[in-house]
C-alpha cells in the first residue's frame, strides 16, 4: 500500500496538472493580463506590471457573480438604446468634469437596472455605494447613508419608490442643493442642523415610476424604461454565462432557453444552470438541444396551470395592458374586437413564459383553429 501511494506521487510529480489560464484586467488602462490562475484563491490578488501601460497593478481570480457580472456596456447584451444615452451623459459629464446627473431606471425585477448601474459607476471611474428602499425606514437611516458619501461617489437605490414618502421629500433638497437638515436632541432643546453634502450621484431603480412621488419624480434628468430583450439577444445572454460558468452549449440550445426564458436575463441564467446540471447528471456535461428539451421539461409543471382559466389569471395585468396596447384590441390573426382571448404562442406547458412577446391577442374562432406547431 506505501508502494502504491509513492507511485501515485511520482506520477502526479511527474504528470503536473494543466495549467488553467485566465485573463482579468488592468487597473490602469483596462488591459487583459491572461496567467496561470492553477495555485490561486479565489479572491487572492497578487501585484504584478502590467504588459500593456507597465503601471503595477493586481491580478486576481474572479469569483463567478464577478464572471456573470458585465463590466462594461460593450459587454453587457441588449438595452442598446439606453446603453447609448447612458454612454452620452457619461461622456458629457466626464468633459465637463462634473458629476453624472441624476438617473432613475425603470423595469421589471432581473432586468439587469442593478447591473446598469454598476457599469455606470466603473464608466465614471467613481466609487459606488447601494442600499435599498425598504431598509431605509427613518430620517436617521438616511442621513446616515447621504452624509457617508464621499465627493463624486455614485449612491445607489434598489427600490426607490419603498421609500416612504415623507424621506422622498427629505432627500429631494439633498439632491437639488446637496444640502441636508438634520434634527439634534429632542423635545425643547430640538435645534435643525444644515449640513453639506458632497457632490454626489443618484441612481434609483423601480419597478413602476408611477410609485414614486411627483417631486422625488422630478430631480431625475435621465428616466429610462428598460426594453424587452429579444430572443436573439436572451440567447447571446445564455452563450455568455454559458461561458462564465464553464460549460459548453450549442447554439440551438442557447435558443431554446432563451424562448423558455420570462425574458429576462436573470430567468435566462436559473434556467441555464438547472439545464446545466441536468447535463453533467443526464449527459456527458455538454448542453445539447436535445438535454436542453429534456431538462426544461422538469420545469414546465412548475410553469404550467391545470386548466385554461388559471394559465389565464397567471397572465400579470400589467403585461395584458401591454398586448392589448400593442395588439390594438383587436384578433391579430383576422381583426376581430369580439371574444378575445389571451393566447400563448408557445405554450406555457412546453417551455412558454408569461411575457408580451409569447403573448397575443386571438379572437376564439381563429384560437380554437391555431393549430400547435410545437412538437
Amino acid at each position: 500500500m506505501t508502494l502504491l501511494r509513492e507511485d501515485e506521487i511520482m506520477s502526479e510529480q511527474i504528470n503536473p496538472p494543466a495549467p488553467r489560464y485566465v485573463t482579468c484586467r488592468c487597473h490602469h488602462c483596462n488591459g487583459g493580463i491572461e496567467f496561470d490562475a492553477s495555485d490561486f484563491q479565489v479572491g487572492e490578488t497578487r501585484p504584478v506590471e502590467c504588459p500593456h501601460c507597465h503601471k503595477e497593478t493586481v491580478i486576481y481570480v474572479e469569483s463567478l457573480t464577478e464572471r456573470l457580472t458585465p463590466k462594461k456596456f460593450s459587454d453587457f447584451i441588449g438595452q442598446n438604446r439606453i446603453k447609448e444615452r447612458l454612454e452620452l451623459a457619461i461622456a458629457a459629464a466626464k468633459q465637463r468634469h462634473e458629476t453624472l446627473g441624476y438617473v432613475l431606471l425603470v423595469g421589471s425585477p432581473g432586468s439587469g437596472k442593478a447591473t446598469l448601474a454598476y457599469i455606470i459607476a466603473e464608466e465614471m471611474g467613481a466609487n459606488l455605494k447601494s442600499a435599498n428602499g425598504m431598509e431605509i425606514e427613518k430620517a436617521g437611516d438616511l442621513a446616515g447613508v447621504l452624509t457617508n458619501l464621499e465627493d463624486k461617489e455614485i449612491l445607489f437605490i434598489e427600490e426607490i419608490d419603498r421609500l416612504p414618502k415623507l424621506l422622498a421629500e427629505y432627500l429631494q433638497p439633498a439632491m437639488k442643493d446637496f444640502k441636508l437638515d438634520v434634527i439634534i436632541d429632542q423635545g425643547p432643546n430640538a435645534r435643525s442642523v444644515r449640513l453639506n453634502l458632497p457632490y454626489f450621484t443618484l441612481i434609483g431603480s423601480t419597478t413602476n415610476k408611477q410609485r414614486l412621488t411627483p417631486n422625488l419624480l422630478s430631480c431625475f434628468p435621465v428616466i429610462e424604461n428598460m426594453d424587452d430583450y429579444g430572443i436573439e439577444e436572451l440567447a447571446a445572454i445564455a452563450r455568455r454565462f454559458a461561458t462564465a460558468i464553464e460549460v459548453e452549449i450549442d447554439t440551438d440550445a442557447a435558443d431554446r432557453i432563451a424562448r423558455s426564458a420570462d425574458g429576462t436575463p436573470v430567468d435566462v441564467l436559473n434556467r441555464l444552470q438547472h439545464v446545466r446540471d441536468f447535463a453533467h447528471v443526464k449527459g456527458s456535461g455538454k448542453i445539447t438541444l436535445e438535454i436542453a428539451e429534456a431538462a426544461l421539461k422538469m420545469l414546465a409543471s412548475h410553469d404550467e396551470k391545470p386548466d385554461a382559466s388559471e394559465n389565464r389569471d397567471a397572465i400579470p395585468s400589467a403585461i395584458r395592458r401591454e398586448v392589448w396596447r400593442r395588439d390594438g384590441g383587436k384578433c391579430v390573426k383576422c381583426g376581430s374586437r369580439k371574444n378575445l382571448e389571451y393566447d400563448h404562442i408557445i405554450p406555457v406547458s412546453k417551455g412558454g413564459s408569461n411575457t408580451a412577446r409569447n403573448i397575443e391577442l386571438l379572437c376564439e374562432a381563429c384560437n380554437r383553429a391555431k393549430s400547435d406547431m410545437i412538437q
